[in-house]
């Protein structure tokens, strides 16, 4: 009785197997490359667009770095600008006001002809 059990229990085994294209259940060598390859195509494909990504976000930083070239350029300009400013101030402080007044007046005078 015993041996018919075991007997029934294999015959179970090999007739799942045979339904299943593999031997007790395990997989065959055709079902793992078939998985094996299905796993690379989906990663490399996961590749490629990490790297357009990757392009994409490159492309992002040099517009970036332009921008902030172009902010520290106008900043040296300014800067630049208001020391000539400072220099204009100081000679025209240093210029006698009776100077400036003569000067006024004929500026005046041109402007009224």
């Amino acid at each position: 009785m015993k041996r018919i059990v075991v007997l029934v229990v294999i015959a179970a085994f090999a007739l799942a197997g045979c339904a299943s294209g593999s031997f007790l259940g395990l997989a065959t060598t055709g079902y793992v490359d078939a998985k094996a390859k299905a796993v690379a195509d989906q990663q490399a494909a996961e590749i490629e667009q990490l790297k357009a990504q990757l392009s994409e976000y490159q492309s992002v930083k040099e517009q970036a770095q332009a921008a902030i070239d172009q902010v520290n350029q106008t900043q040296q300009t300014i800067s630049d600008l208001q020391a000539i400013a400072t220099r204009a101030e100081d000679r025209i402080a240093s210029i006698p006001k009776e100077v400036i007044k003569q000067i006024v007046d004929i500026l005046q005078a041109a402007l009224n002809q």
